[in-house]
């Protein structure tokens, strides 16, 4: 459920789509022109409070609709980043899943020079875990890791005309504890930077989105899709895509509670501790033992994914020291499990789903199971994918050629595909 650590690939079939692409009105625009920063703005040894003044909203912060910018920056020099591109680091108000107005940031990128009558589409893109802490945020342009955390294939789909918006999710960047794969909050930021780029100035876009995700993205994704027509009424969502998202939430708390729980600890621990302080209903000692709740509390709200992988190392933890007994049968930690497992209700949109065959992070029996016993059944229109042979990072760069050709038959109009009904409820992509 990690950020993918190749940065390229390359993508095919969207730029003769374009010109069908823009429906709908124009991204507003701001009267102010905010200066470019220079890269880097954050020390090279990135700790908690290192997160620039950028990320402080104003205090009290005056409410506004979500998407609504609060402010934007340009960034230069980047690493990775597209040439002939104008690339922003975004703070905008959002909405916590009980309704308190917030601040989320995020980045987008936009193509230079003249957009396309009625407006360029925007791709929605859904990051992979990174971390808890507000220094994790990859507007942030941290070059640990390996390198800048773009979206994969970011070049090809600028190519394509896509103005791309990226976010950050709650909690990451801006003050406060990220909630990790509860899919309501995920799915908002995913919309709302969708809504704040069309607001940058002299960025003019449609309101055509494509929503693109992996891993804990790939969550995002499908919550944005099922909540977009109630939450985002003003956006047009074409199409959803997910590669190896996080489903199957009863059996993976159910696995992570158990001695084979052991391999998705640094996920699980994290996760529990940010269900305990977001839901209000849910108690710390419904879930974690005295020292789990010692452990995440350290750890999880000061650093990135790294840091919990090290703390679980170095204090030799356990799932049976991090979870109490029988955390399973408490009716209120199911039902928030139950609450934040996607396909739950039906995604108006048409759905890509690609899910590689050899990945041992999010299992393929997993992402088989959501596909055939909930979004099919309850009448999504999805396309599901085997990807033979790739792994949870590499089905992003595998299944590359697919993915943008289905965004493109998107953009166009075309009746979107459907393998629900085949046997297994999938097709198999041999790259």
């Amino acid at each position: 459920m990690t950020r993918p650590r190749r940065r390229d690939a390359r993508g095919r079939g969207i730029v003769s789509a374009l010109a069908l692409a823009a429906a709908g009105g124009l991204g507003a625009c701001s009267s102010n022109r905010p200066a470019a920063v220079t890269y880097p703005t954050v020390p090279a040894d990135l700790t908690a409070t290192a997160v620039p003044s950028f990320y402080l909203p104003p205090q009290p912060l005056p409410r506004a609709s979500p998407g609504t910018i609060i402010r934007a920056e340009k960034v230069v020099g980047v690493p990775g980043g597209p040439t002939g591109t104008t690339l922003w680091r975004i703070l905008y108000h959002s909405r916590s899943i009980y309704g308190a107005d917030i601040a989320e940031s995020g980045y987008a990128v936009a193509p230079d020079g003249p957009a396309p009558p009625g407006g360029r589409p925007l791709l929605s893109w859904a990051h992979g875990t990174v971390g808890y802490a507000g220094i994790c945020a990859l507007s942030v342009f941290s070059t640990h890791g390996g390198g800048v955390y773009f979206v994969p294939g970011l070049a090809d789909f600028i190519r394509a005309g896509f103005v791309v918006a990226a976010a950050d999710y709650e909690g990451l960047g801006t003050p406060g504890l990220h909630p990790y794969l509860v899919g309501e909050s995920e799915g908002r930021a995913v919309l709302d930077a969708a809504r704040a780029a069309r607001r940058l100035p002299g960025v003019v876009t449609s309101s055509t989105v494509i929503v693109y995700g992996h891993s804990e993205g790939g969550h995002a994704a499908l919550f944005a899709g099922e909540i977009a027509r109630r939450y985002a009424p003003d956006l047009h969502i074409a199409g959803v895509v997910a590669a190896a998202p996080v489903t199957g939430l009863p059996t993976l708390l159910t696995v992570a509670t158990s001695p084979g729980g052991q391999r998705i600890l640094d996920i699980t621990m994290p996760a529990a501790y940010t269900w305990v302080r977001t839901y209000r209903d849910l108690p710390s000692a419904a879930l974690l033992t005295p020292t789990g709740a010692r452990v995440a509390a350290s750890v999880v709200p000061a650093g990135c994914q790294g840091a919990v992988e090290t703390a679980i190392a170095d204090q030799h933890l356990t799932p049976a020291e991090i979870f109490v007994p029988h955390a399973t049968t408490n009716p209120v930690v199911m039902a928030h499990a139950r609450l934040n497992d996607p396909g739950r209700r039906a995604t108006e949109a048409p759905m890509l789903v690609v899910q590689g065959t050899a990945d041992i992070t999010v299992p393929v029996a997993f992402t088989d199971a959501y596909v055939t016993t909930k979004a099919c059944p309850i009448g999504d229109r999805i396309d599901y994918e085997h990807v033979a042979g790739a792994t949870h990072t590499t089905v992003l760069f595998a299944g590359i050629a697919t993915i943008d050709e289905w965004m493109a038959a998107r953009l166009r109009g075309a009746p979107a595909p459907s393998t629900c009904g085949q046997p297994g409820g999938a097709a198999t992509l041999f790259p």
